[in-house]
């Protein structure tokens, strides 16, 4: 299977006829360099070939929109025309659903950009929406955009939370079987720009399990936010897992003392919790105590190896030739380091 490395960049605007918002887009665009950009709040009741060129690089030349209404909503998904070809658009009265094929395998991707409603009543429809398009889809999804919704009571940092509208939007996520991407270097995505501020979580990112398991390697992180009160969001999917760095447990570490109590202080130490619990906290601390005696003991192995390749060196010198007084100064130094360094790793 070819290896795919994707990013994607989400980002409510608030409007865009301004002349200092959209170079911010621009500039963001060509300093991110995004396969595919999702656009919310463009109030853009059409785009022009030279609108278009004020907002989006000459890379993302393919987009589809759904129109704004008068000066309200507004919805813009762009892509690089060299890594996906368009099969399909659906516009809805909340979102914009394409089906983009991966020129390099000819795999299918269904990402939905949204721009939900703030009204009760509307977004009770929006997550109605939500459900047929689902039903509609099948193989890899991604739905992203400003929901308008909270999921609980930590996606707000002040002010009164609506437990009926997250009830509803949990349930919805719940029966399309959808998977949140956690946004993993802020808490909130909206501001009020106040001097004390009300900070929100709107905007999100959902996969369904086929994604998943196209695109294991999926995260979601955030831009600095500029003009917008709306922080740009940053996907990034892979289908290359990444793997952690390897441990390796050294046998030779058992015959030093030092380590063994080391070891022993760590798995006497008390745990609390259930059994299973304690047993996998035992376990992390002991990785961590032998991390920390392999970092300890490695510079003395360096030193170790770089003292006896001196005294070889000396021995080879001393069979052609006698040893001068400094060389024979410095091998009796050199053996008395060696000494010390053993004396250390033993300590």
């Amino acid at each position: 299977m070819l290896t795919h490395n994707l990013s994607f960049l989400s980002w409510n605007v608030r409007g865009l006829g301004q002349s200092k918002r959209y170079e911010d887009v621009l500039s963001e665009l060509i300093t991110q360099h995004p396969s595919l950009v999702a656009l919310q709040e463009t109030k853009l009741t059409e785009v022009p070939p030279c609108k278009r060129k004020m907002f989006l690089p000459s890379r993302l030349t393919c987009f589809a929109t759904r129109q704004s209404d008068g000066a309200a909503g507004g919805i813009l998904t762009a892509w690089d025309a060299r890594v996906f070809s368009l099969y399909s658009t659906d516009e809805r009265e909340f979102s914009l659903t394409i089906v983009l094929t991966l020129l390099s395998d000819g795999a299918s991707l269904t990402i939905t950009n949204v721009y939900a409603p703030t009204a009760r009543s509307e977004k009770i429809r929006f997550l109605a929406e939500l459900e047929t398009i689902a039903a509609m889809t099948s193989g890899p999804w991604m739905i992203i955009g400003d929901f308008n919704l909270t999921r609980s009571p930590t996606d707000k940092n002040k002010g009164p939370f609506n437990h009926s509208e997250a009830h509803l939007f949990n349930d919805t996520i719940n029966t399309l079987a959808l998977l949140e991407i956690p946004l993993v270097d802020r808490a909130f995505t909206w501001s009020n720009k106040r001097d004390n501020p009300t900070l929100v979580r709107l905007d999100r990112c959902f996969i369904n399990l086929d994604w998943d398991a196209f695109f294991p390697n999926t995260c979601l992180t955030s831009l600095t936010r500029a003009t917008s009160d709306h922080v740009p969001l940053l996907l990034s999917a892979s289908n290359s897992i990444l793997k952690c760095a390897s441990f390796w447990f050294e046998n030779s570490w058992i015959h030093y003392k030092t380590f063994r109590d080391q070891l022993n202080a760590v798995i006497d130490s008390p745990y609390s919790g259930h059994l299973s619990k304690s047993f996998v906290a035992r376990l992390k601390a002991c990785r961590k105590a032998c991390r920390s005696w392999a970092q300890r003991i490695r510079p003395l192995d360096q030193r170790e190896h770089d003292t006896k390749a001196l005294l070889d060196a000396l021995d080879w010198l001393e069979e052609l030739r006698s040893l001068t007084r400094p060389e024979a100064t410095l091998r009796r130094l050199a053996c008395e380091g060696l000494h010390e360094i053993k004396s250390d790793k033993l300590a």
